[in-house]
């Protein structure tokens, strides 16, 4: 490997994809960016941001790549894969955000001595506010893994986990956002029920979560305890959490956790 940072070239010019390089790019990373797409427009468009290079061909892309992303499917990640196999450095980092395909699968395909990244990145990415997982072989050292948490810091936070609880981690972050955006419209629908402008209702709903979440992380306190000084005796407020407790409310969403996760095993036993 080459001394300083490492090239990156992306295999898909997808959401997750162009979200990555995208914001890698705007930041003014100083790495070569490449990206490769089969779907040569969308590659194309990507590009125009400018600080982005769109490689004509998968071949070409990967020998020129020190860091490659993998942001296709999950059914597609062996045919690609399988088609650059022989074409990576022996050196080069394999990142991939496919949900379900395990580090076993991918090593089976590029072989043991391979150095393999599965990251676990939800949909907030697309405004620099996501929440990456990342797990690794034996391959990766601790530099290399820095790296790469580097990459997916510029998207939002990174934690690394054992790959054990990838599938966890599928249910509660990586299918979290479409519980959270399900919770932000009942919230919004309850406003306009009461006679709020839908749209003055959504922004009272969004950034009331919004906020919310941004208390927890910034004080380190426990939600409940947040909860217990929002939660008045005799108040409003618990009045709605009666509620909520009374229809099973954190079960139900425990139970969308754990269903979430048993599919993303599911979907990894394919």
């Amino acid at each position: 490997m080459k001394a300083g940072k490492k090239s990156i070239g992306c295999i898909g010019a997808g959401n997750m994809g162009s979200a990555i390089v995208s914001r890698l790019a705007a930041g003014g990373d100083s790495r070569i960016l490449t990206v490769y797409d089969i779907d040569a427009r969308k590659a194309a468009d990507l590009a125009r941001a400018g600080g982005i290079a769109q490689s004509e061909s998968l071949e070409s892309l990967v020998r020129a790549s020190e860091i490659l992303i993998v942001a296709v499917k999950p059914d597609t990640v062996g045919i690609v894969l399988d088609a650059v196999r022989e074409s990576i450095s022996p050196d080069a980092i394999v990142v991939s955000i496919a949900a379900g395909v395990s580090i076993g699968a991918m090593e089976k395909a590029l072989g043991p001595s391979a150095k393999i990244v599965r990251v676990m990145p939800n949909t907030p990415a697309m405004v620099g506010e996501g929440m990456s997982v990342l797990s690794h072989n034996r391959n990766v050292d601790t530099a290399s893994l820095r790296e790469v948490e580097g990459i997916f810091s510029q998207i939002g936070r990174v934690i690394v986990l054992p790959e054990k609880l990838m599938d966890a981690v599928t249910g509660l972050s990586g299918s979290g956002p479409a519980y959270v955006f399900t919770f932000i419209q009942a919230l919004a629908d309850g406003g306009v029920k009461l006679g709020i402008p839908r749209d003055k209702a959504l922004i009272l709903a969004a950034q009331t979560v919004l906020g919310s979440a941004k208390y927890i992380l910034e004080s380190g306190e426990d939600p409940m305890s947040l909860r217990g000084r929002v939660t008045s005796p005799g108040g409003t407020t618990i009045e709605g959490i009666h509620v909520l407790e009374r229809c099973g409310f954190a079960g139900i969403v425990m139970d969308a956790v754990e269903k979430a996760a048993q599919k993303s095993q599911k979907l990894g036993e394919k």
